[in-house]
């Protein structure tokens, strides 16, 4: 009996993390270019003035009455006219630092949407995002905290932050989440999963896919996946195959045995070869055309002959060519 197994062992649930990683890493990337992009972070009045100065990470601004029109700087311009040519230290730092976890969010996204197709890298795309996370909440604070501190320096009446600085926030949060779900998305896949985004999860076990393997042995000497007291495993009948018709028509075709040949050496003499047709199935040695047989014709001495022991005198016979 095979045990049931638990809900993250499915073969298809890195899929479902995977998607609900990159949803987070996608939140975290609108979220965070949109905040590091606009100039509203801190707002400050300066002496109850009627006009409403703020700044972010690039950008300096002043929006005036009746019609609120805003009148925006970058800080090389801005700061020349109002920080003696360089723009506050912390701002800097927070640049400095926000960008560089904005670029590797940016990365950590792109490596999480190709782990849809090489599902190992989502550990690569976990890395990237942790690395936004830190390089944005050690970033963030910095600025939050000593733009308060420089405005109380001026003598500013009110100040306070903006839209842009809490957009940060979530993209802070939901880069978290999504490295955490990298790293587990991408464990669950070397765990239990397979193939791809598009490969589907019941080829596992339905269509030729990974085979779950049984227990091991208890006890030594009992048949594989035993226990005491457990009954013998039976498996599911096999319903008989029949040949297709192309192999029983082969079958049938196939020509009789009739045993290995024999080979017989054909050995080339002047003389006559007895015939072998009739013992081993092979065909009678033929003479060759070129070859002429010589000629014996027996001839007898006329000289005469002593008999001296009575018996018959037979003169041998004389090769004539």
């Amino acid at each position: 009996m095979i045990p049931k197994k638990k809900f993250y062992e499915r073969p298809g649930l890195w899929k479902i993390v995977l998607a609900i990683a990159l949803f987070f890493a996608f939140l975290a990337f609108i979220l965070g270019w949109v905040g590091f992009g606009v100039p509203d972070w801190q707002a400050f009045r300066r002496n109850n003035s009627t006009v409403q100065e703020f700044y972010g990470l690039w950008a300096y601004c002043q929006q005036s009455p009746p019609l609120y029109s805003t009148n925006c700087r970058h800080w090389s311009d801005a700061a020349n006219q109002l920080y003696n040519g360089s723009r506050p230290n912390f701002i800097s730092t927070a640049d400095g630092l926000i960008t560089t976890g904005m670029i590797f969010l940016s990365l950590g996204l792109m490596t999480g949407i190709f782990a849809a197709i090489l599902p190992l890298i989502s550990y690569l795309a976990g890395v990237l995002t942790f690395l936004a996370f830190l390089f944005i909440i050690i970033g963030l604070p910095i600025f939050g905290q000593q733009s308060n501190d420089f405005s109380r320096l001026l003598g500013d009446t009110s100040y306070n932050k903006r839209y842009g600085f809490w957009l940060m926030v979530p993209t802070i949060i939901f880069s978290f989440i999504a490295a955490i779900l990298f790293v587990i998305g991408a464990y669950l896949y070397q765990k239990y999963g397979f193939g791809n985004i598009a490969t589907h999860a019941y080829t596992r076990h339905a269509h030729g896919g990974q085979q779950l393997l049984g227990p091991a042995n208890i006890l030594p000497g009992m048949p594989y996946g035993m226990r005491p007291g457990m009954m013998p495993y039976q498996p599911p009948p096999v319903a008989p195959v029949v040949p297709s018709l192309l192999s029983q028509y082969i079958a049938r075709r196939m020509p009789r045995y009739y045993g290995p040949t024999t080979v017989r050496r054909t050995v080339v003499s002047a003389f006559p070869q007895p015939s072998t047709a009739g013992a081993s199935g092979q065909p009678i040695y033929v003479t060759p055309a070129y070859y002429r047989p010589s000629v014996l014709q027996p001839t007898y001495s006329n000289s005469n002959s002593v008999n001296l022991t009575g018996q018959p005198v037979v003169t041998p016979a004389v090769r004539v060519s």
